[in-house]
């Protein structure tokens, strides 16, 4: 991968996003310029301390557990506190979730990987940083990101996108264990037609995150 001006090749969303609204609002972190807007959440896993046993659930699944409505905004804040201490995630489980999508999205072109920077990340990500290569590199990216993690994905870059900018891929609020795509009808079609990975709909008005109390 080569290095590249990430003030060049990052303006465009920079430019169109909405800094006055929340940062957990989609065009706070998406610009409102695509035609769908998906939430994409990792895979976790519950543990059944009786048993022993483990298996990976939904977000769905455990909402319908708490007897919560499945929202757009329901993530790992929104988990009743009886039920959070048996959920987990699985490094391997995620890897595989990132191997399937790059499979989903089957770009022609090279991709940007753009990183904010910030603390408890190795020396090369700390700062502001920017680099090209194909979709395969994501892989290798993510873990170059995690050199200092030990059981799950807890860094990712902050935005993905090709060069024509038909789709963008934003991972703005740390750990939050979800990632915003923004595209266009062809590849919406193919988020819908699958089911390896658990998605939820959104508007760019939509709150995507649940802060919790």
């Amino acid at each position: 991968m080569s290095k590249e001006n990430d003030n060049d090749i990052t303006s465009w969303i920079f430019q169109n996003i909405n800094p006055n609204v929340p940062e957990n609002v989609v065009k706070n972190v998406i610009p409102e310029k695509f035609d769908t807007y998906f939430k994409l959440y990792f895979p976790i896993i519950f543990e059944n301390e009786d048993t022993g046993q483990s298996r990976k659930i939904s977000y769905h699944e455990i909402a319908n557990l708490g007897g919560l409505t499945f929202e757009k905004n329901f993530s790992a804040k929104s988990f009743p506190d009886y039920i959070s201490p048996f959920i987990t995630a699985s490094e391997r489980d995620e890897y595989e979730m990132l191997e399937y999508l790059q499979s989903i999205l089957s770009p022609k072109q090279s991709i940007i990987y753009y990183g904010l920077g910030g603390e408890n990340l190795p020396e090369k990500f700390i700062d502001p940083w920017a680099s090209i290569g194909p979709l395969n590199s994501l892989s290798n990216i993510v873990k170059a990101m995690n050199e200092f993690a030990k059981m799950e994905i807890v860094n990712f870059p902050n935005y993905i996108f090709p060069r024509d900018h038909s789709w963008l891929i934003g991972n703005i609020i740390s750990q939050s264990g979800v990632l915003i795509l923004g595209c266009g009808k062809e590849l919406a079609e193919r988020i819908r037609a699958q089911s390896e990975i658990e998605f939820i709909e959104l508007e760019p008005d939509d709150e995507y995150f649940d802060f919790g109390d």
